[in-house]
């Protein structure tokens, strides 16, 4: 560690919660906990919220704790219950006492200077709503979950991060310092039930946010895991969750923004309904699928959307293309 690290982390004073929920994930919760434990940064506070598992996850986390003697606390809160990952997010929100929170995954971790080039930038631009930082996938890597494009390091005024946030960021959760007082004073908690929750929590965050900080540092790394909710959920129940996303946010329309959220909400809805037609066994929620699709604007309005969506995907195509030709 060099000696502006070394300062860096002895007069900081900012306080971070990392929030971990933790569900059945027996073989990935060690490597996270090291992840935590490995900070550069140590004004920190862990709380992790065990969920009923039925694996070892439990006595996992209970062992790591045991035997970990460095200056970041480690807590353990368990629910009498299972209650979803949107409720354990909340938990972690309710029972943190950080100036800001981080959303960590249990299967997922963080690098080494994840909180510390996080927390550089709370220093730099006080008072900042959110500090967005750079993604590693393994195995393999998506472009569509790190920031597209150049963006200055310092974003201000809610229209103005509306306009980046909708297009070019990536409508996660984790990897995201917020700072809790914003949470707490927007009413920002995770809506219990559902299973896609961070696009339905990034909508309304997205409405309330005036200042957004940016590092291209790699502060998190991503896992594609098996039997995972993104790749392995259950399909009736992802549906169901999909169409209540569309439904709140028709009922959240923001008029300066309107376009950029209808064309989440036609993508959202046109997913749904293909992926209900694709089995039978989904045809229920057909009814309530297409009274959402009713409610939306005219055709000749959302065709306008879509060939706006078409020319986008067409550009990035041409810019690829040009990029790899060279």
């Amino acid at each position: 560690m060099g000696k502006e690290q070394k300062i860096l982390v002895m007069e900081n004073n900012i306080f971070v919660t990392i929030a971990i929920p933790l569900y059945n994930k027996e073989q990935y919760i060690e490597r996270c906990f090291n992840s935590v434990a490995k900070q550069i940064y140590k004004n920190i506070e862990c709380i992790i919220v065990e969920d009923c598992s039925t694996d070892n996850s439990m006595k996992i986390v209970e062992q790591l704790i045991v035997n970990y003697t460095g200056p970041i606390k480690f807590i353990l809160i368990k629910h009498e219950q299972n209650e979803g990952l949107s409720v354990s997010r909340n938990t972690g929100i309710f029972n943190s006492k950080g100036d800001y929170i981080f959303f960590l995954d249990a299967d997922d971790e963080i690098t080494e200077i994840c909180i510390s080039s996080l927390v550089a930038l709370v220093e730099k631009y006080p008072g900042v709503d959110m500090v967005q930082g750079g993604i590693i996938q393994r195995p393999w890597h998506a472009e569509h979950l790190n920031p597209k494009g150049k963006f200055p390091e310092i974003v201000n005024g809610n229209l103005n991060i509306k306009k980046k946030c909708y297009k070019n960021m990536p409508q996660t959760t984790w990897n995201k310092l917020v700072r809790k007082e914003f949470i707490v004073n927007n009413n920002l908690y995770f809506k219990k039930g559902l299973v896609h929750e961070d696009g339905h929590w990034r909508f309304f965050f997205n409405k309330k946010i005036e200042s957004l900080a940016i590092t291209d540092k790699e502060t998190y790394i991503y896992y594609t895991v098996p039997k995972s909710i993104m790749t392995n959920p259950n399909l009736f129940m992802s549906i169901n969750t999909h169409l209540t996303i569309a439904e709140d946010m028709l009922d959240n329309l923001d008029i300066d923004q309107i376009e950029e959220q209808l064309q989440i909400i036609y993508n959202l809805l046109n997913f749904s309904k293909k992926r209900i037609l694709s089995d039978e066994k989904y045809i229920s929620l057909i009814p309530r699928c297409e009274a959402l699709i009713a409610r939306l604007p005219k055709i000749s309005y959302l065709i306008r959307i879509v060939i706006m969506e078409t020319w986008r995907k067409l550009k990035r195509m041409i810019k690829k293309l040009l990029k790899y030709s060279i």
